[in-house]
């Protein structure tokens, strides 16, 4: 029984130990999603045009429910980095503790670390749905520009409706024909 309480303790450090790398791949993740839209890559320029938000006009236009995504951004970000520097100190805290330590503490160790995944998982989630508000945004003031242009267009076209022969009336100027 002694034997089992310690291969456990040991298996729930080696796990703690894995949760530490997956903290930082989750962490990366996370900024992943900010790193496609809003960071110009150096090293592939076709990719920055593509996805960056550098040259986006609108981030400081209120949003419909109020705060633009430029404020809405900076305290996300703002609270982001608050949660990546106790990620790190506690990453660091329990590296630096002595084997046994890590091994006695085992199972308190995993619950604030699995805390940190669930953290930036939220995180991540919080970005794409902040830029996610943006763009349809933009799309739905696209799509009543583009209605606006599409009526006037018709109007101009009923204005200006090409004469026809037809067989009963003779030269007839109809709207309907054009359409």
């Amino acid at each position: 029984m002694a034997f089992k309480t310690v291969y456990n303790l040991e298996l729930k450090r080696r796990d703690n130990e894995k949760k530490i790398i997956a903290l930082y791949v989750e962490m990366k993740d996370m900024m992943g999603v900010l790193l496609l839209c809003v960071m110009t890559f150096t090293l592939y320029p076709r990719l920055a045009d593509i996805s960056s938000l550098k040259d986006v006009k609108n981030d400081k236009l209120p949003a419909t429910d109020g705060p633009s995504i430029e404020d809405r951004l900076k305290s996300l970000v703002a609270r982001t980095v608050d949660d990546i520097k106790l990620c790190s100190n506690a990453c660091d805290t329990y590296v630096k503790k002595r084997l046994l330590a890590k091994v006695m503490l085992g199972s308190i160790w995993d619950a604030k670390l699995l805390d940190f995944v669930g953290l930036f998982t939220k995180r991540r989630q919080e970005f794409e749905f902040e830029l996610s508000v943006h763009t349809s945004q933009g799309v739905d003031k696209a799509n009543v520009k583009l209605d606006t242009i599409g009526d006037e267009a018709h109007a101009l076209d009923k204005k200006s409706s090409l004469p026809y022969f037809s067989p009963d009336e003779g030269l007839t100027l109809d709207t309907e024909w054009t359409s």
